[in-house]
């Protein structure tokens, strides 16, 4: 279907056409008549006045005519606009979880996204789930662009809108597309992540290079440091002998995984160039301050509005890193009803 609409003049005939004026007032100045089986295309419509360009027939080229006068009709619409579909809700899950486990952390928030009314999501992953390999800030520009085609496959197409969340590391590709996508993206949600500042290095390229000084042990510090739920983990990375830490590598799948793909997305990771891949957006910003996450609270997540022309908002949810994705046990989520309440603008 078009993306304008099409109006055909169906009165008029025995007055030489319908009364067109320079501007939306009725009481404007008379540009002359535009003539019966004119054809004009929808430039504005406001009430019942009609703002065209002419496609063909004979009169002005453009102005302003009305649709009715009294109870007859002086113009129909036949070709008419394609509703616009709602966004595309696109999300990105925390660094340290491999596609499968991603999507899981964010089922709760994608089955509440799509109960507000937004029923197509897309779940974006890490480089290394795309098979692309990479270090440094090079690499980066190609995976945002393989980001796109990601999301024009799910958006059926490469003008539908999105609005992208991110979730902590996932923030930092959230934020790059926003800024590749422009007019594209309509807002942007961020949760349990510092901000980002334009011109410096991200936090996780200052990680990589810290990472690259130590060993594995300190990967697993560092990570069991945002999940203090997880005993195994915690065990393994602060209460064992160099030996021990080893031994316990090699022969649990799931501890030499995890560490694979701390090595893969946080020592020898990809990460952006402040200078190139991110920059002040068109969307406004939400920012989430879980206030039991030490390492993203209000005042370092407050940055984020450095980042949008198009609004920010700061807020707070009771819970940490981790657990401000996790539904308690009567099945609520602080976070996904503040998301859910301000999709509605988006719902038509």
């Amino acid at each position: 279907m078009s993306e304008t609409q099409v109006w055909e003049v169906i009165a008029g005939k025995d007055k030489g056409g319908i009364v067109v004026r320079e501007d939306k007032s009725i009481k404007s100045k008379e540009l002359g008549r535009l003539s019966f089986a004119s054809y004009v295309e929808e430039i504005e419509l406001a009430g019942d006045r009609l703002n065209y360009k002419k496609l063909a027939g004979t009169g002005p080229e453009t102005g302003w005519v009305s649709l009715k006068l009294a109870d007859k009709d002086l113009l129909k619409c036949i070709i008419k606009r394609e509703p616009p579909k709602p966004p595309l809700f696109c999300a990105w899950y925390s660094g340290g979880f491999f596609k499968k486990d991603g999507e899981k952390l964010l089922a709760p928030l994608i089955d509440a996204v799509q109960k507000a009314g937004l029923e197509d999501t897309a779940v974006l992953h890490f480089p290394n789930e795309y098979d692309m390999i990479g270090e440094g800030r090079e690499a980066w520009a190609s995976y945002v662009d393989r980001l796109v085609e990601e999301i024009n496959k799910a958006a059926g197409d490469d003008k539908r809108s999105i609005v992208v969340f991110g979730h902590s590391r996932g923030a930092s590709p959230a934020i790059c597309v926003a800024t590749r996508l422009g007019a594209r993206c309509k807002k942007v949600y961020i949760a349990a992540c510092g901000a980002m500042v334009k011109g410096q290095a991200t936090a996780w390229e200052n990680l990589s290079m810290a990472f690259k000084q130590g060993g594995d042990r300190d990967l697993l510090k560092w990570f069991s440091s945002l999940q203090p739920e997880n005993v195994v983990l915690s065990r393994t990375a602060n209460d064992t002998t160099d030996a021990e830490f080893e031994e316990h590598v090699k022969s649990s799948k799931f501890m030499s995984e995890m560490l694979g793909l701390m090595r893969t997305q946080y020592r020898n990771a990809m990460y952006p160039d402040p200078d190139k891949d991110f920059t002040v957006v068109l969307a406004p910003i939400m920012a989430f301050s879980p206030i039991q996450d030490a390492g993203s609270g209000p005042e370092v997540t407050q940055g984020w509005g450095e980042l949008t022309s198009g609004g920010f908002q700061l807020e707070t949810v009771d819970a940490g890193h981790m657990d401000c994705l996790a539904p308690n046990p009567e099945g609520k989520c602080e976070l996904f009803e503040k998301i859910s309440k301000d999709l509605q603008q988006f719902v038509s």
